[in-house]
């Protein structure tokens, strides 16, 4: 890792003595959910438990699926204009992801037990989990000319550590008057070496494709780009554990209380089980949260007024290596990353050496409207600061997410 940063910092200093450069600093982040809104987020926080009323409501919030995500990326940029044409940017980013989907059930169970759900069966199959952390290292060269465009960019992947776990099947079944109880789990996780938790412990290399291209025609610029588009490979101290279990729970029958003692626990008959646990080390590929989207501009003739922008953002992401390149797996990426079609509308309000830069949107992983705010102060350098869930500082009951992002951008 350290010799990787080295020789970021002398590529730096090599070009440091051209012109049209710049430095870019980004940090994020970003929690979407559906799952809880900013009011009963609040309410948690401040109350020391969480009685009934409280627990009926996080459960009726959504009756499907919940999804929570969460972004913390930090990243440092190097951009330099080779010509009037070309030019190139290399970044260092470090990256912090997790993607959680849960069945509704799941909070049935933990926050009401399975008493009230009687001669219910409870099912599960749909909740996974995925967690990435690694550093990423990005060269893009960009050819852009007066009417058209495009640019390639390759990442090397550093890649630190991984939690991935899969739910197959799930489902838990209470008899009438609790007579009984049969659970079953169809589970697949993958984890790396878990010996060192160092945040830069090295367990896995990747690499990523980015891929852009931009049309100008009618006074509006068409851009397609495909971003992040790659895998990381986790190395062989990585563990691979498959359970299959199922077990039958038929209670304790106690003739004298006073005999009662933990002997009786043992008793064979009171749990019929069957289990299927296989754990190994072995390499395994998870992939990246990848960006794949079109968006369209026009300068509005007005001098309080700059871009205006439309855009459709989609990600891809699939669980598992499992399927060979095909309209299918193609098909799977997207499904299983858990995000809708995010339709956006962004403009800029100039005043002064102000620029405020409102954007509405709706979809991504709480598939709700979104509203987006950001200040950007031109001087010697810009400096960009803004809210990506605006509305939760207007409407916790409505907002499903909470983020906010720093850019300073300075030209050398």
């Amino acid at each position: 890792m350290k010799r990787i940063l080295l020789i970021f910092f002398i590529a730096l200093y090599q070009t440091s003595f051209s012109q049209d450069k710049s430095i870019i600093f980004n940090s994020e982040i970003n929690i979407e959910t559906n799952a809880i809104n900013g009011a009963i987020i609040n309410e948690i926080f401040t109350n020391s438990y969480l009685n009934n009323n409280l627990k009926n409501r996080i459960i009726s919030l959504n009756d499907q699926d919940h999804v929570i995500n969460l972004n913390l990326n930090t990243s440092f940029i190097y951009g330099e204009k080779i010509n009037n044409i070309l030019s190139y940017k290399f970044s260092f980013s470090d990256v912090n992801h997790a993607n959680i989907k849960f069945d509704n059930n799941i909070l049935k169970i933990l926050l009401k037990g399975n008493s009230e759900f009687e001669n219910e069966k409870l099912d599960f199959t749909t909740t996974n989990i995925r967690v990435n952390r690694y550093q990423q290292f990005k060269l893009f060269l960009d050819y852009h000319k007066e009417k058209y465009g495009f640019g390639l960019g390759l990442s090397y992947i550093y890649g630190n550590h991984n939690l991935t776990l899969i739910s197959k099947k799930g489902s838990i079944y209470t008899a009438p008057n609790g007579e009984y109880l049969d659970l079953n789990y169809d589970l697949n996780s993958f984890v790396t070496d878990t010996s060192n938790l160092s945040p830069f412990e090295h367990n896995g290399n990747g690499i990523s494709l980015d891929l852009t291209g931009s049309l100008t025609f009618l006074d509006h610029q068409l851009e397609l780009y495909m971003l992040d588009l790659g895998y990381i490979n986790w190395n062989n101290n990585s563990q691979n554990i498959y359970l299959d279990s199922t077990f039958t729970f038929n209670g304790i029958e106690v003739d004298n209380i006073f005999d009662f003692n933990d002997s009786i626990l043992e008793i064979s008959n009171i749990v019929d089980q069957y289990d299927n646990i296989n754990q190994r080390n072995s390499i395994y590929k998870s992939y990246l949260c990848s960006n794949i989207g079109v968006k369209i501009s026009k300068q509005i003739q007005n001098k309080r007024f700059g871009m205006i922008t439309y855009g459709l953002n989609t990600k891809w992401q699939p669980y598992l290596d499992n399927k060979k390149l095909s309209i299918k797996k193609i098909r799977q990426g997207f499904k299983q990353s858990n995000y809708s079609p995010f339709y956006y509308v962004a403009t800029e309000i100039i005043a002064s050496k102000i620029s405020i830069i409102p954007k509405i949107a709706y979809g991504g992983y709480n598939e709700k409207f979104n509203f987006d705010l950001s200040l950007l102060l031109k001087r010697k350098f810009s400096l960009a600061l803004g809210t990506q869930h605006l509305e939760y500082l207007f409407s916790k009951e409505y907002a499903r997410g909470f983020g906010v992002y720093l850019q300073i951008h300075k030209e050398l």
